[in-house]
């Protein structure tokens, strides 16, 4: 899964890059490449709780990855670049880093 992670946090990075200093518009179609990444990876929280976590914690893991999911395809429908860029840089990022500083963590031990 840190694999994907990865593959996620430098698909995420290009697209806010580029839009941010290049101001390429291409948000919407670079973010549908990662769409089917994004479920898988989206999909592996939502599998039960897995993670051993206490259930009212994982409830509201369970809800926020629901709702990534939820602006990811909002974005999508409304081809709303700024949407998309806020939900992959401050909803789905954070998702991502949980398995990229638990990988760093146990490199550094």
């Amino acid at each position: 899964m840190e694999r994907l992670a990865l593959e996620l946090r430098r698909g995420i990075d290009i697209i806010c890059v580029t839009y941010h200093f290049k101001k390429e518009e291409t948000v919407i179609e670079k973010a549908s490449v990662l769409s089917e990444k994004i479920g898988q990876f989206c999909g592996s929280f939502l599998q039960g709780n897995l993670y051993g976590m206490q259930e009212e914690e994982y409830g509201e893991l369970k809800n926020y990855v629901l709702e990534v999911l939820k602006d990811f395809v909002e974005a999508m429908e409304c081809k709303d670049s700024f949407y998309m860029l806020d939900t992959l840089d401050h909803g789905l990022r954070p998702l991502v880093d949980i398995y990229l500083d638990d990988a760093e963590e146990t490199e550094h031990e």
